[in-house]
């Protein structure tokens, strides 16, 4: 068996880039309609998917779905906590653990 970083499972249905994809100047990577995107996306990533050319350029409703999923990931700011009590401090607990939860960061229960 050979040891390669990519490669496609047999069948073909799976492709796996344990190494690094580069999509060249005249290529073409699309995104169709329904499909779903997984994993860690930042801002930065975001930001960089843009373009003065209009053919290589994410369309507006790419791009939102694109934002929409990155900001969906970022829980809300929990300010820092001046509690002096236990009871203060079990408030301020939960009301992060909710902005997780409501952020899909954590399962709600």
């Amino acid at each position: 068996m050979s040891n390669v970083k990519n490669y496609t499972e047999q069948g073909g249905e799976k492709t796996v880039i344990g190494g690094s994809l580069e999509i060249a100047a005249s290529g073409k990577l699309t995104i169709t309609e329904g499909a779903t995107i997984e994993g860690i996306l930042s801002v930065p990533v975001v930001d960089a998917l843009d373009s003065t050319s209009a053919t290589s350029a994410l369309s507006a409703k790419q791009g939102k779905v694109l934002n929409d999923a990155i900001a969906a990931k970022t829980a809300a700011n929990q300010a820092d906590s001046i509690a002096a009590e236990v009871a203060e401090l079990v408030t301020d607990f939960n009301a992060l653990l909710a902005k997780l939860k409501a952020a899909g960061l954590m399962a709600a229960e």
